[in-house]
């Protein structure tokens, strides 16, 4: 065996561990050793320092780097999408600008330069742009609505530049030019819209704010046709009216010619209201409103207005379209309409509906609504609420809450017309509402005019219940000769044509007329109810009970068919019964004095004689006609 010791296999030899074992032992060779060792522990120190401020450093580099790259990203992304913007507003802008219109020079010195003659024109066009509309401002093809403004031009190049080049390109901007110059007796005003001829206006200096608004009128004329032709037929001063309707009339008839359907059935409505407004023709109004429906079915404002047009459209039609109007305006399927003609609009369908169901107390509430809200249309004015609000505070019975309201009003009395109508047949006063014929035909020979024809419309629509009270005096063919001269489309003449049959004695000519007025408007009460009160005359209760059903079945909220139901049931000696259908009535009609007093009847016969004395006297407190007065002169039982 050797004494060697082998050499590890797969191990390099460190230089620094063989010299230290060569000279170990060695106090001098120490010291050296250790003071290499410090150095190159520090050298190491030092490299280690050196290498953490390499990567901190380029960490930092990388970090800039790459906030340098996101700012320019950013950068980019804003510069790319305000030019993008800058385009889509440009695609998309629909303004009108009016460039600084050439003046003389002594009109300048004066202060009337370019800009201050472009500025005035924008005022008088932005003040007609508040004249009254139904009309939504957005559905106008050239709706340049408030972007109206003075154009400055620019020198050089800037983002103002680059936004009028965008839109110069793509833009629908209507850009208007002008010019002042001195004539021989004058001055002239031109102003053109865009490559057009323009209107010239002359007149004296004195007359240049006239010439202005002459001007500005071509413009809106030219740019917003529909729009200035309200302008003109919602100006009521009597000065110059009929001009202004005419000249609407005109435009409208213009647009008709045209090829946007929208725009004819706009023109259609505009039409239709100038024939109720200023025509005075119900039946012209009406067919310019179903042209309007034929050029877009469901044409809602002119769906809203033949809701509105009663006096020359039968009950049915009327309850449909206002039905058909109400939901659509409920549903805001209103975006054609001025917003703030809208609610004006969905107040008024509603009160129809329920009118003509005989729910007069909800149509009370919301005549009286509408009366309170601001008067900022003239098609629906405050006046028309007030109205609606007497007509249907006497159809519902409620002669005190139309005296309250008479008194609100500072009013002494309705005025001549629908309202004292009603309130005339309400009392059964025959012989006044004889006196208000006299009246209205002696207007009608007195007036002229709008007046006149005013007059005409108040005593067709009187028509029906002065040919009642002819009958109900005993002048039957004074009657007849009425009736013949009421539409046929009028339910109201077909129900006076069976109450006057009725009166003669004619039954079975009553039952006929009825018949026809039931069919003629099959979902409302108003024609059964009468025939069942007729049924009752004749002493036939379970007939007439019947026709109540029937009526109260169309209008549960109507109080009449409840009252005759609750009569019928005395006459078949039900009076215990008879008192669910009285105090229903009450419900909504509860000033009636002839229900009170028929409900008293019912109680004594029903035994409750305190109940009925109660009743007697409710009915003695409120307004009875002249024969109720009787038959409560009669209890003398109680």
């Amino acid at each position: 065996m050797s004494d060697e010791t082998p050499e590890p296999q797969g191990e390099a030899s460190d230089p620094t561990a063989i010299a230290l074992a060569l000279t170990k032992g060695s106090a001098a060779v120490d010291g050296e050793i250790i003071a290499f060792l410090r150095d190159q522990r520090h050298h190491l120190h030092e490299q280690a320092r050196h290498l953490r401020e390499q990567l901190a450093l380029k960490l930092w580099e990388l970090r800039m780097g790459v906030v340098l790259r996101v700012a320019t990203a950013v950068v980019g992304i804003a510069v790319a999408g305000g030019l993008a913007y800058l385009v889509w507003d440009a695609a998309h802008s629909k303004g009108l600008i009016v460039e600084p219109f050439n003046v003389p020079a002594d009109m300048a010195v004066r202060g009337l330069t370019g800009e201050v003659i472009a500025s005035q024109v924008i005022d008088k066009l932005s003040h007609m742009t508040k004249s009254e509309s139904s009309r939504a401002v957005q559905t106008y093809a050239n709706n340049w609505g408030n972007n109206i403004k003075v154009e400055i031009p620019e020198t050089g190049v800037s983002i103002g530049e680059l936004r009028n080049f965008l839109r110069d390109w793509l833009g629908h901007d209507i850009r208007i030019t002008g010019e002042v110059y001195k004539t021989a007796d004058g001055i002239a005003v031109t102003a053109r819209t865009g490559g057009n001829e323009g209107a010239t206006f002359t007149g004296k200096e004195s007359d240049l704010d006239a010439l202005m608004q002459q001007a500005a009128e071509h413009v809106y004329e030219v740019t917003q046709p529909y729009r200035y032709a309200n302008y003109l037929d919602r100006n009521y001063d009597p000065r110059g009216l009929e001009q202004r309707v005419a000249k609407a009339r005109a435009i409208y008839w213009k647009l008709i010619a045209g090829d946007d359907p929208v725009e004819r059935a706009w023109a259609w409505n505009g039409l239709g209201t100038i024939a109720f407004r200023f025509e005075i023709d119900d039946p012209k109004s009406i067919y310019y409103y179903r042209k309007a429906i034929a050029e877009v079915p469901g044409f809602l404002i002119a769906t809203f207005a033949l809701s509105g047009r009663g006096v020359a459209l039968d009950e049915e039609e009327e309850y449909n379209f206002a039905l058909d109007a109400s939901r659509d305006l409920h549903a805001n399927k209103d975006a054609d309409i001025n917003p703030h003609y809208a609610p004006y609009a969905r107040l008024t369908a509603d009160a129809t509906i329920a009118r003509l169901k005989g729910d007069y107390a909800a149509a009370v509430i919301l005549a009286k609504t509408g009366a309170r809200m601001p008067d900022d249309f003239s098609v629906l004015g405050r006046g028309n609420y007030i109205r609606n609000a007497m007509l249907v505070m006497v159809s519902g019975h409620d002669q005190p809450a139309l005296r309250g309201w008479l008194r609100e009003l500072g009013w002494r009395a309705p005025p001549l017309g629908p309202q004292r109508t009603v309130l005339a047949m309400e009392r059964q006063d025959w012989r006044d509402l004889l006196a208000q014929e006299k009246a209205m035909r002696q207007r009608i020979a007195d007036t002229s005019g709008v007046a006149r024809k005013n007059a005409i419309v108040n005593l067709g629509y009187a028509g029906p219940d002065i040919a009642l009270a002819h009958a109900k005096l005993g002048d039957f063919a004074g009657a007849e000769r009425l009736l013949a001269l009421v539409p046929a489309y009028r339910d109201e003449g077909l129900r006076v044509h069976a109450q006057v049959a009725e009166l003669q004695g004619q039954h079975a000519r009553a039952d006929w007329w009825f018949a026809r007025a039931v069919a003629h408007a099959p979902s409302l009460p108003f024609a059964n109810t009468l025939w069942g009160k007729a049924l009752l005359a004749r002493g036939q209760p379970d007939a007439a009970i019947e026709k109540f059903t029937a009526a109260n079945r169309l209008g549960p909220k109507f109080a009449d068919p409840l009252e005759g139901w609750g009569e019928a049931l005395m006459a078949r000696n039900q009076s215990h019964l008879a008192l669910a259908k009285f105090a229903e009535a009450n419900k909504y009609a509860p000033n009636w004095g002839r229900l009170h007093l028929k409900w008293g009847e019912a109680l004594y016969y029903a035994g409750k004689r305190d109940d009925a004395k109660a009743q007697f006297a409710r009915a003695a407190a409120l307004d009875l006609t002249p024969s109720e007065k009787s038959e409560r002169s009669k209890a003398t039982h109680v």
